[in-house]
């Protein structure tokens, strides 16, 4: 069976309206045509068959589709949630051409959805419980807002795809904590490419990043909220530029007024991300600060928070370890500066405990890590200068050689 709804000379001008609760497909072929109206006083359930949008769909209650085939949406048609609160369901993906929410209340993903064309959430938010909402348009502009937002609970997230060197949001909240978190992805090319985040509206440690492991630069992990950030496919590097607000109270334990961004580490520990660019300034939303991060290497899964340096050295976004063992079991056998690689213009010299130069190099590296070579286990002592963002900088310290007899 075949249903088509069909405008008079494509003006727009014929609406339906349920008379029912609902509107339920099974086995049906429904055609929404461009220039048509369908308005659904409650819920679409889509139980088998095909529904294809090219003109707009409005309901009231929940879209909750069970069917394949269903995808109401590659066609270019809008879907628009008008109702109280509101969930989009079923057992399978939902594919939207472009999907709006308006009306009141919350809007709820408890399935995976695809959205072709433009998402837009206007004043209102969107929960995506333990689901993946899909943003295939590239366009940056894809996803609009005035006040509205979108909660990531129980593991849910956002995925925009990418094609282009712009700014792409992720207007990520919360209604519990009455925040407004968003991070946005700047990628630093135009090759296709595609990030997913998340938003976990908790302690770190509840999750199992515990704050209390941190590095020794570290003094303290914000504990209220953490980012979730991985890029699904591509190979290009980005910038991501984290944003928040630093009153009313600037504490990193209340508001947050800190300027260093921490992520965790291979070492299963909080240690600074590289670089945590800090910029204050009226970003809207009562947002007045962000951090920037840049990554050199296709992203991977990465935790990301706040943190407040230890105070002992100015160390900008660099982490220095104090030592090192090069016994060949594969764990620090080498001497590595943490986030260094980012910034090639750099000069290394390393002395020994009698001040005679034993190593020396530029542009130090994790490629061109030191292993000690032939010396004798110890300490001893090195100077690194180095350009960071610009600015000429110098570092000096310690280092101990283990090795085993």
């Amino acid at each position: 069976m075949v249903w088509r709804f069909l405008g008079i000379s494509g003006m727009g001008i014929f609406t339906f309206l349920t008379a029912g609760a609902q509107l339920v497909n099974k086995d049906a072929k429904i055609y929404i045509e461009k220039g048509v109206t369908v308005t659904v006083d409650g819920d679409v359930k889509v139980v088998s068959g095909e529904l294809l949008n090219s003109g707009r769909l409005r309901l009231t209650g929940d879209w909750i589709n069970n069917s394949i085939l269903a995808g109401s949406a590659r066609t270019g048609g809008h879907v628009i949630f008008i109702g109280a609160d509101q969930r989009i369901a079923g057992t399978r993906l939902s594919a939207f051409g472009n999907l709006e929410f308006s009306g009141n209340g919350t809007k709820t993903l408890e399935s995976d959805v695809d959205v072709f064309g433009d998402l837009i959430l206007s004043d209102r938010q969107v929960n995506i419980a333990g689901s993946t909402l899909t943003v295939k348009n590239a366009a940056p502009s894809a996803i609009t807002r005035t006040r509205g937002f979108i909660g990531t609970e129980n593991g849910g997230k956002l995925i925009r795809n990418t094609n282009s060197e712009g700014t792409y949001l992720y207007p990520f909240g919360s209604s519990a904590a009455a925040i407004y978190r968003p991070l946005e992805v700047i990628p630093q090319t135009a090759d296709p490419m595609a990030f997913s985040a998340s938003m976990f509206n908790n302690d770190p440690s509840v999750s199992g990043y515990d704050v209390a492991s941190k590095r020794e630069n570290v003094k303290s992990v914000f504990d209220r909220y953490f980012y979730l950030v991985d890029q699904v496919s591509g190979t290009g590097s980005t910038h991501i530029k984290f944003y928040l607000n630093t009153s009313p109270a600037p504490s990193l334990a209340g508001a947050g007024d800190v300027k260093t961004l921490l992520n965790w580490s291979g070492f299963r520990l909080w240690e600074k991300a590289a670089p945590s660019i800090v910029t204050d300034g009226d970003f809207g939303d009562g947002l007045n600060r962000n951090l920037l991060f840049t990554s050199a290497e296709p992203m991977r899964p990465t935790p990301f928070t706040f943190g407040e340096p230890s105070g002992t050295a100015d160390e900008g976004p660099l982490t220095f370890f104090n030592a090192f063992s090069p016994d060949g079991d594969g764990k620090n056998d080498t001497w590595t500066i943490g986030n260094l690689d980012l910034f090639p213009e750099n000069d290394l010299t390393i002395f020994n405990r009698w001040g005679d130069e034993v190593f020396r190099v530029k542009s130090y590296s994790s490629s061109k890590a030191w292993d000690g070579g032939t010396l004798n286990p110890g300490t001893y002592y090195y100077v690194l200068n180095v350009k960071i963002n610009g600015d000429a900088k110098s570092y000096k310290g310690f280092i101990t050689m283990l090795k085993k007899n």
